[in-house]
């Protein structure tokens, strides 16, 4: 083949049997792992992509009966656990989906067509670090845009993209357990580690830990990778108030770069890329390998379940919503961190005093939120148990079987420490709240992760926490506050474009207002914001450590192969615009003329 050839061009011509000779080549050279990828719910449909297609009554069963289950959108190449990643959002025809609203979910009728959406073209099945070199030679040689895909948890797009060829690394399943460690290149031991492959799925990982004695810091669900995107990205888990993000605890990446070189990243080898790589999210620097992880040793943990019953009243979500604004500051200096929602609290708490005496003391830190959901029909179980993996095992698993396979998309924004302090604070907080319910937020559904970094330390000792560095890429914002605000809807999976615009200019008012509430110093989730949102440079990172990351991100990627919705290099005037986001771009449009907002770059 003479000259580069368009992604679109190669794309097309690459059949299953790869007939084109760079595709047949770079399938030798991945050892047969490049393979067609398909939507997952494509045998339950009479046509593909315009064309007939076979239904497999079999396959078809399973999809609509697991529709929802982690481990099957997880382990499937064409299948993301939120639905925009495989719907074509601004243009609602282009999609493969079913009908999500019962169970098992409902089989397409006769008529309906399944097409591609966002799901890529192909997939490479990354098993080493040399098939993702091969792919990135490819890719720059032929301009095929790539995409990455770990787990398949991302909110925000990302991991997918109409016509790309996808690196799935979900396969990299790694595990070692070190009692000490050196990162390469550098002197002091960083003590127990594990070194845990990009694929590996938190609840192996803490499986794993626990069988040495440990405790890894992770994510709340048990089928989110622990070192994918999840880590770099600003993962936070419900240990974080004493024990920090993920990346916090990260000491050294395995990883590939754009230029195809296989780089050990650590403080003391390639430290701007460590720098990078802890907090500037997606694979905007590369392809990660592995990551190796400071680990915690395994004691007693103090655990929080307090539940009101599922039918009360908006009024009286309010009522307890504004109990648990009034009680966090507190809690936090206590050193618990969790979830907050509309219908409970689950906290936990490592700290030596909450699990020494047997839980009394952990009783009394709850006992206000205890005597409301009891007083309202509600249960209240708070207790000291051995260790972290008797409370996943029996608390946590069970909640998380059917948690895919919705459109859900959210907004968040980080609350400073300083607003839960002052009544006048706390009265914005429920302002902001009962703000977002006249425009159809039901305080019932209210969720918030509490479970920002170091609390516990900042709030002991406020002076000598401001002296301490953390040497990541992360707004900054995380370091001084309490709540991760969040406020998360469904469009519905048929929904029409208009349906979306609405959806999606609403759930950017809100985000403005949350903003506002929030203040200029404030910042936003990478991995968990509003996909459509403004000013999201400063709101990720932060803009001194934007302007680093620009310069990183030139050094390593000067062609900018690695590319994602709003992660580093991307620039709103052209991107938004361009027919790489044409699954994103002109609802961003639509939403930004309905609010009068303008691109950030």
């Amino acid at each position: 083949m003479k000259g580069l050839v368009t992604c679109l061009t190669l794309l097309a011509g690459a059949s299953a049997s790869y007939t084109s000779r760079p595709w047949h080549t770079l399938n030798a050279t991945v050892g047969g792992r490049l393979r067609a990828s398909k939507p997952i719910a494509s045998p339950c449909f009479t046509t593909y992509n315009g064309l007939t297609n076979a239904v497999d009554g079999s396959r078809c069963a399973t999809v609509l009966e697991d529709w929802k289950t982690g481990d099957l959108r997880t382990n499937y190449p064409g299948s993301f656990m939120n639905l925009q990643s495989e719907a074509c959002l601004s243009e609602p025809e282009d999609q493969c989906l079913v009908d999500n609203t019962v169970f098992p979910a409902g089989a397409p009728g006769n008529n309906a067509t399944c097409n591609q959406g966002s799901v890529p073209s192909y997939y490479v099945e990354i098993t080493k670090g040399s098939d993702v070199t091969a792919a990135l030679a490819f890719a720059k040689k032929h301009r095929v845009i790539l995409s990455v895909k770990n787990s398949g948890h991302d909110f925000m797009t990302r991991n997918s993209g109409k016509g790309t060829l996808n690196l799935w690394t979900q396969n990299l399943q790694h595990m070692e357990y070190h009692d000490s460690f050196v990162p390469r290149g550098c002197k002091d031991d960083v003590g127990r580690v594990m070194v845990v492959g990009a694929g590996v799925p938190s609840g192996d990982a803490h499986i794993f830990a626990d069988k040495h004695d440990s405790v890894i810091l992770g994510p709340y669900s048990p089928t989110v990778a622990v070192s994918g995107g999840w880590l770099v990205g600003g993962g936070h888990g419900v240990l974080g108030p004493v024990y920090g993000m993920g990346v916090d605890r990260v000491v050294e990446f395995q990883i590939v770069t754009a230029d195809g070189k296989e780089r050990t990243v650590n403080a003391c080898r390639n430290p701007d890329l460590f720098f990078a790589l802890r907090g500037g999210g997606g694979s905007s620097f590369g392809v990660i390998l592995s990551a190796t992880h400071r680990v915690i040793p395994r004691k007693p943990i103090a655990f929080a379940d307090v539940h009101l019953p599922s039918n009360i009243s908006s009024e009286t979500a309010l009522e307890w919503i504004k109990l648990l604004v009034d009680e966090s500051l507190e809690w936090g200096r206590q050193g618990w961190g969790g979830h907050v929602a509309g219908t409970y609290v689950t906290h936990f708490n490592p700290i030596s005093d909450y699990i020494s005496d047997n839980g009394t003391k952990a009783r009394a830190s709850m006992q206000r939120v205890t005597d409301f959901a009891l007083a309202h029909g509600g249960t209240s179980n708070v207790a000291v148990y051995p260790n972290w993996l008797h409370i996943w095992d029996s608390f946590l698993l069970p909640l998380d079987s059917m948690q895919g396979g919705n459109m859900g998309v959210g907004s968040s924004r980080l609350v400073p420490d300083n607003l839960f302090a002052t009544e006048e604070g706390k009265e914005k907080i429920m302002s902001y709240i009962r703000s977002i319910a006249e425009i159809g937020f039901d305080p019932v559904n209210f969720y918030t992760p509490v479970s920002t970094p170091f609390v516990y330390d900042r709030l002991q000792d406020p002076e000598g926490f401001a002296k301490r560095t953390f040497g990541t890429s992360l707004t900054p914002a995380w370091y001084r506050s309490l709540w991760h605000l969040q406020t998360i809807g469904s469009m519905a999976w048929n929904s029409s474009y208009e349906d979306r615009v609405k959806f999606l200019t609403d759930l950017t008012n809100s985000t403005v207002q949350l903003e506002a509430l929030a203040g200029p110093d404030a910042g936003s989730h990478f991995n968990e914001a509003n996909p459509f949102m403004t000013g999201w440079q400063e709101s990720y990172y932060g803009r001194e450590n934007y302007e680093k990351l620009l310069k990183i991100k030139a050094k390593y990627d000067p062609s900018n192969i690695l590319t994602c919705w709003k992660c580093i290099g991307f620039k709103d005037v052209k991107d938004i615009a361009s027919s790489r986001y044409r699954c994103q771009g002109k609802l961003q449009q639509d939403v930004y003329q309905n609010l009068g907002l303008k691109p950030s770059s």
